[in-house]
């Protein structure tokens, strides 16, 4: 007989919930994610009344508390997005991964009964961590503007989006095979999910991407209507409709409370409205993640047989084709001009063995990859440049390369970690140190097997920033068109030679350090994160202005992007410095593109000397 204690116990949801309470980096990703909202809510803040100081009677910063508590559910939203998916991957897959699954299944619970368990400890540490703003809150309350009712709507927005970025990560976890996979599944897919709309449409019939006033533009609603931010800006216009509505209502009334209360029913129930369409996605992603929770469980040792049949098959097909080509004359005559390369382990063998297992293994497969990716990016910059207006090309094939970059950081980012991180899991990483390569010798070449990634987002990209640059500087006066363009082209490429090794070294130095293959991968795109997007993000809040001092454009070289930035000031100022000493730094842009790459080479050499250095030691100590 079931009794009632059975139902209402919740034992996998108390382990979890324990688990993550032993660990200190549950405490230590508190403390980041704290220190960082409140540095950006008090730059936010700052700005905004730097802004208003201008007037005399001190009433200018009346009222800035609704646009300051929108940029704080904006933060909120962004903390859900970066962090959810980090904290939820990994609740499935970690079983997967330590063969525990089956023994979740012979406790009796129900697989629904462990997913809503699962999907509750993924949720619980993230609830901690948006409990961090309440004080804040209650500071824009302070500045006016922020009526209780756009309070509760803020935290119904935020509400739904941690309801459906942890859904979707658990059904990412739910499918994938192991938590690297998942992740990034979770980001990347994502992703694709808030913005397949947007680009659809902005490749169908008008461009509203970034940078665009969607409501200007009177577009459907339901183009970012899974979008969170873009959901609590129309509750916003909503509630000001419905305020003002409201107000003229009351003037005529004797009394205020039947106004009131009709207020909060339609100001909630607009907030609910906008925030329908994530919640109904979010029970989608449950339900799916329901159904393939048993179908996925057991994948790992199907994929690998299938793995082993296929590769069977390629050694055959190539056995075949092989004894073909030779019997040709030409084939002689080419081969003998050429030799084809072996992929055989000759004088790396441990880069031969990843890239075996890698899906970019093979060079015939990895060629075969980069000319049809690079293909599908020279015809989508080819469409992107041909829509209207033509002007605004630039920017769309900007957007691109975000998108393009930001995927390559996240795959450099699991591909490096998971690659050193794979031995200590799969438990033959002292297998490893015991053959006479050494473990310098190890990590190099797992690094070595990793450019194949890097090179094939570098073909991408380069495909994008060479059409960037030619439509962009063919407006540019003919007697400076080439070099601007010439400077450009070099800064892009620098980039795709300093960047990619970094990211990749400084992520084998977070795997030799921690040990643990989800805590690397999040301390590594927190860092990435923080440092490639956070600083120039703080930057643009702190010195709106930055570009027009050169000692602000030196601060913007602390993060990789401050380049890109700064070297599209030069060409639109470049022409104002005469007569103008404070500018004349303008002139001179090679100075500030030169220290910028020299300062990342040197980062890219001390990072990879202390792996190199500390690789015994710290991979000794790990296996």
């Amino acid at each position: 007989m079931i009794s009632l204690r059975s139902i209402f116990s919740h034992p996998l949801l108390a382990r979890e919930l324990t688990e993550r309470a032993a660990r200190k980096r549950t405490y230590a990703g508190r403390v980041v994610y704290g220190l960082v909202l409140y540095v950006i809510f008090l730059v936010a803040l700052r700005r905004l009344v730097g802004s208003a100081e201008t007037d005399p009677t001190g009433f200018g910063v009346l009222g800035l508390g609704r646009q300051l508590f929108r940029q704080l559910i904006e933060f909120q939203c962004w903390g859900v997005l970066l962090f959810q998916p980090a904290l939820m991957a990994g609740v499935l897959t970690y079983e997967k991964e330590r063969d525990s699954f089956s023994l979740l299944l012979l406790t009796g619970m129900s697989p629904t009964k462990m997913l809503i368990e699962k999907y509750l400890a993924g949720l619980f540490p993230m609830a901690t961590l948006l409990l961090l703003a309440l004080p804040l809150g209650a500071i824009t309350m302070g500045y006016g503007g922020v009526s209780p009712q756009l309070l509760a709507s803020g935290a119904i927005v935020v509400l739904a989006a941690w309801l459906q970025v942890g859904a979707f990560s658990l059904l990412c976890s739910a499918w994938c095979r192991t938590t690297a996979g998942a992740m990034v599944a979770a980001y990347l897919g994502g992703a694709l999910a808030y913005l397949a709309p947007a680009v659809g449409y902005s490749l169908a019939v008008r461009y509203v991407l970034w940078g665009a006033d969607l409501r200007g533009l009177d577009v459907p609603e339901w183009l970012w209507s899974l979008w969170p931010p873009e959901a609590f800006a129309r509750v916003m216009a909503f509630q000001e409709g419905e305020a003002s509505m409201m107000r003229v209502v009351a003037y005529f009334e004797a009394t205020g409370e039947t106004v009131a209360a009709t207020l909060w029913t339609r100001l909630l129930a607009g907030a609910g409205h906008r925030c329908t369409p994530i919640l109904i996605s979010a029970g989608v992603c449950l339900l799916l993640a329901r159904v393939f929770v048993l179908r996925r469980a057991f994948t790992v040792a199907a994929d690998g047989r299938r793995r082993a049949v296929r590769t069977r098959n390629a050694e055959r097909g190539t056995r075949k084709e092989r004894s073909r080509v030779l019997t040709s004359s030409a084939a002689r005559w080419l081969h003998a001009l050429w030799p084809k390369h072996a992929d055989l382990p000759q004088d790396d063998p441990v880069a031969w063995r990843e890239s075996g297992r890698s899906v970019l293994g093979r060079r015939g497969r990895f060629y075969y990859l980069t000319v049809l990716a690079g293909g599908l990016v020279l015809a989508l910059s080819l469409f992107l440049l041909g829509l209207y207006p033509r002007t605004a090309g630039p920017e769309r094939l900007y957007h691109l390369a975000v998108l393009l970059a930001g995927a390559g950081v996240v795959i450099l980012t699991v591909q490096s970690t998971g690659a050193l991180l794979a031995e200590h899991s799969n438990q033959t990483l002292q297998l490893l140190l015991t053959t006479p390569l050494g473990a310098p010798e190890i990590l190099r070449q797992k690094a070595r097997a990793l450019r194949r990634y890097w090179v094939l987002f570098g073909v991408m990209l380069a495909i994008v920033f060479a059409f960037v640059g030619w439509s962009e500087y063919q407006y540019v006066a003919v007697d400076r068109k080439w070099i601007a363009l010439r400077r450009y082209w070099i800064c892009d490429a620098l980039a795709l030679v300093v960047y990619p090794p970094m990211i990749v070294w400084t992520s084998l130095l977070l795997a030799l350090s921690l040990r643990a293959r989800a805590r690397a991968i999040m301390a590594a795109l927190t860092i990435f994160a923080i440092w490639i997007i956070g600083l120039q993000v703080i930057l643009s809040l702190v010195l709106g202005g930055w570009q027009d001092t050169e000692p602000h454009i030196w601060l913007s070289l602390l993060s990789p992007l401050g380049i890109v930035e700064a070297n599209g000031q030069f060409d639109e100022v470049s022409d104002s410095y005469h007569g103008n000493p404070s500018m004349l730094y303008l002139s001179r842009p090679w100075k500030f593109i030169a220290c910028n790459f020299i300062g990342y080479a040197l980062v890219l050499f001390a990072v990879r000397w202390l792996c190199l250095r500390m690789a015994e030691r710290w991979l000794r100590r790990a296996g």
